[in-house]
């Protein structure tokens, strides 16, 4: 059977070329042995579009950390610009959503990792609790999500214990008189900060 392995690029030339010409099998086919071909050609295609962009060029000198997270914030808004995630992805199952985010987090990972993490706290982790926690009347925020028009933020970690969740001491306790959650943080211990994608 003939495996079309056209659309992977060749490597750049290096100090590697003698080994790899003395390889006894084609490197671009075991690729495809490990990565299914459609998720290949999507972390392919968020390579090429964020490389052809200046906002993802790589600075020529350090930045201060403020700067840092002022650029993955802007490239993260650019990121979501280019629709790179189908709008009907919400409809698939929940195995091949996982898996075509997981394509798409891979490759930001490996290239941008500020903006992966920003990516993944702001859709999929914000949006499963609702979608599996909430009721019909937040269906919106769901779409809302997927379309890109709203970004999701989490604020989990308290200050005694990062982000273990067994040992949160915060609680949110619903009041049925006034149909409101009474959230209590006992102490500063319980304070939460770092806040991901606020």
């Amino acid at each position: 059977m003939s495996v079309d392995t056209s659309f992977i690029e060749d490597l750049p030339a290096g100090p590697l070329d003698a080994y790899r010409k003395k390889a006894k099998f084609d490197w671009k086919k075991l690729k495809l042995v490990f990565e299914d071909v459609n998720l290949l050609k999507t972390k392919l295609k968020v390579w090429n579009t964020l490389e052809k962009d200046p906002i993802f060029q790589r600075p020529e000198k350090g930045l201060s950390t403020k700067d840092q997270k002022r650029i993955a914030a802007l490239q993260l808004q650019k990121f979501r610009k280019y629709n790179l995630m189908p709008n009907n992805l919400q409809k698939e199952s929940m195995k091949n959503r996982g898996r075509y985010l997981m394509a798409i987090h891979e490759a930001l990972s490996e290239a941008y990792p500020s903006v992966c993490v920003k990516q993944a706290v702001g859709i999929p982790l914000f949006q499963n609790p609702v979608a599996t926690l909430g009721t019909e009347r937040h269906k919106h925020i769901i779409e809302a999500v997927w379309n890109r028009q709203i970004l999701g933020a989490l604020a989990l970690t308290e200050v005694a214990h990062g982000s273990d969740t067994k040992n949160m001491r915060t609680t949110a306790t619903y009041d049925k008189e006034t149909q409101e959650f009474i959230i209590n943080t006992p102490d500063f211990k319980a304070a939460k900060c770092w806040v991901g994608n606020l």
